[in-house]
């Protein structure tokens, strides 16, 4: 085994870490980790407010309302807006409290 083969792999990961986060959703790293979070949880209906709560310190409400306040600047495509959409729907929250 070539001794320098860990160093070559450990310099190709941190590379495409830097282009990871080049590519970002968002250039805001809040409005990122929101986005990040949402699209993991959508295809489970969403976050529960448990879960947004212990990882954002918010209502399921206040998350809601910052998700759509962040989307429009975003880099999502429409199909991942759809899917967010489907499972955080801004006026559903709303009618609930």
């Amino acid at each position: 085994m070539n001794y320098r083969e860990p160093r070559r792999w450990q310099q190709r990961r941190r590379v495409e870490w830097i282009d990871v986060d080049r590519n970002g959703k968002h250039p805001d790293n809040e409005a990122q980790r929101l986005i990040e979070f949402a699209g993991r949880w959508a295809p489970y209906g969403g976050a529960t407010g448990e879960e947004i709560l212990v990882n954002f310190g918010m209502t399921s409400l206040r998350f809601v309302e910052r998700l759509w306040q962040v989307i429009p600047e975003s880099t999502c495509d429409q199909e991942e807006i759809r899917s967010l959409a489907s499972a955080y729907p801004l006026d559903r929250q709303t009618n609930r409290s």
